[in-house]
């Protein structure tokens, strides 16, 4: 159960007082033993849209995956969707620094399960970006969880560091795979302008509460013609039950017409957008231009195109679908190679570079792995 504190506004004592635009600040141990409540209906949003800040909203959640509590908005003119309200910056801050890790993965550090997956998945966005970047160019992976993109792009010859947030992931990253990762938001990071070619964030964008503010900051970090490279989860996928698209840790939920939008209001060029496989996740890859930041552009038709997914994908429609038996099938061909990927005792950088020499010895991953069911796990 997560346990990302709800509150109203910047002030987390809000939550305690009586308004109409409120959410019970009830603890996420409170709601375990027995109180259930709704989400009060809201259209107003008390955080403006991110991309044309427009406050009239429509609600499409009132509960997040794990049957909390959660609201989750979308904006009628232009189709972002985002949960409000939200806690405060410094919440937030702390969650990810102390909690988000131990939460989603029950742990302080990598696992040598979650280093094999998000060792592979590692793999499979290096091979990507590397076929977009000459070597040797410098590489910034933002959120970098515990180094595996670094370590990964290092050994290709790209002089690549990372940023993240959560102290014992950027330990692991620095003590057990001796890569530069440091302890930090991005809010905190610092950076030489114009010293970088490239910014990985991998499900990364939907977890902070400015993106918009983030691809301004990296754009400074970026050389001119420099690359923004960001994977999130695709808001339109049907691959999971309906009940699981929306969740307390995901402050905004993008598609790709979204995620264009905010990097060319930030001052990027849209390179090209694509959804894996399954549609489960959608990637940008932007380029930095010499022209300025520009308006918020014009989504016409993106709310309406959302709306009617979000309302389509019904259980019955779910369960008649190939999803429901895919996913599972899936699910234990990756453990059971995960299994026979982990036999003998292997330290991480062994595991790390096994899966390098996999992949790129026969120039396909040796292993049958879906991106797309991987990703937001290794992360």
């Amino acid at each position: 159960m997560c346990r990302l504190p709800q509150c109203v506004g910047n002030d987390p004592h809000e939550a305690n007082r009586p308004r109409v635009r409120t959410c019970n600040p009830l603890t996420a141990v409170e709601f375990e033993a027995g109180y259930r409540f709704m989400v009060p209906v809201q259209t107003i949003a008390t955080v403006p849209c991110e991309l044309c800040e427009n406050q009239n909203v429509e609600i499409v959640a009132t509960q997040d995956r794990d049957a909390s509590p959660l609201q989750v908005v979308l904006c009628p003119q232009c189709g972002l969707v985002w949960n409000d309200p939200r806690p405060s910056a410094e919440a937030l801050a702390a969650y990810y620094r102390e909690e988000y890790r131990q939460d989603y993965k029950g742990t302080l550090e990598p696992k040598p399960r979650h280093t094999l997956r998000a060792a592979r998945v590692a793999v499979e966005r290096c091979r990507q970006l590397r076929d977009n970047l000459p070597r040797g160019e410098a590489v910034l992976d933002l959120g970098a969880g515990g180094g595996e993109v670094v370590y990964v792009l290092r050994q290709l010859g790209f002089p690549a560091s990372g940023i993240e947030p959560n102290a014992g992931y950027a330990r692991f990253a620095r003590e057990r795979l001796q890569v530069p990762v440091t302890s930090g938001s991005w809010q905190e990071a610092s950076v030489e302008p114009g010293s970088l070619s490239a910014v990985t964030l991998f499900h990364v964008m939907e977890h902070l509460d400015s993106p918009l503010q983030a691809m301004h900051l990296i754009r400074g970090w970026l050389r001119t013609g420099g690359l923004l490279w960001i994977e999130v989860p695709n808001v339109e996928a049907v691959c999971q039950a309906p009940s699981h698209r929306f969740h307390r840790a995901h402050l905004y939920n993008f598609n790709d017409a979204t995620l264009g939008a905010l990097g060319r209001q930030a001052g990027f060029e849209v390179v090209r957008t694509f959804t894996s496989a399954d549609g489960g996740n959608v990637t940008a890859v932007l380029r930095k231009t010499g022209i300025p930041a520009t308006t918020a552009p014009s989504l016409t038709g993106n709310a309406n195109h959302i709306r009617g997914i979000i309302q389509a994908h019904t259980l019955l429609r779910h369960c008649l679908s190939a999803a429901p038996f895919i996913r599972p099938l899936r699910k234990l061909r990756q453990r059971v190679s995960e299994t026979i990927g982990l036999l003998g005792q292997k330290t991480p950088k062994e595991i790390l570079d096994r899966a390098i020499q996999e992949a790129f010895r026969s120039g396909v991953l040796s292993v049958v792995i879906d991106l797309s069911e991987l990703a937001a796990a290794a992360i």
